[in-house]
């Protein structure tokens, strides 16, 4: 089975979200760079156009609605 873009672009969003998180923790992220701007400045290129406020915040949910599963 191969990956559809949008599935690669989610796989991306998620791990870029858990980047950012432990970037914060050991306070590697500039003072003011959201999640959102960090998302925007290390996504590979090839899949900015698939990328969407949509599939952030579908991350973002499922990530939110099983935070003890995903420990």
């Amino acid at each position: 089975m191969v990956l559809t873009s949008r599935e690669k672009t989610v796989i991306i969003v998620s791990h870029l979200v858990s980047l950012y998180s432990e970037n914060m923790e050991q306070e590697k992220i500039p003072q003011g760079q959201s999640v959102i701007d960090f998302i925007m400045k290390n996504i590979p290129q090839e899949f900015k156009s698939e990328l969407s406020m949509e599939i952030i915040d579908d991350v973002f949910n499922f990530i939110a609605s099983r935070p003890m599963e995903l420990s």
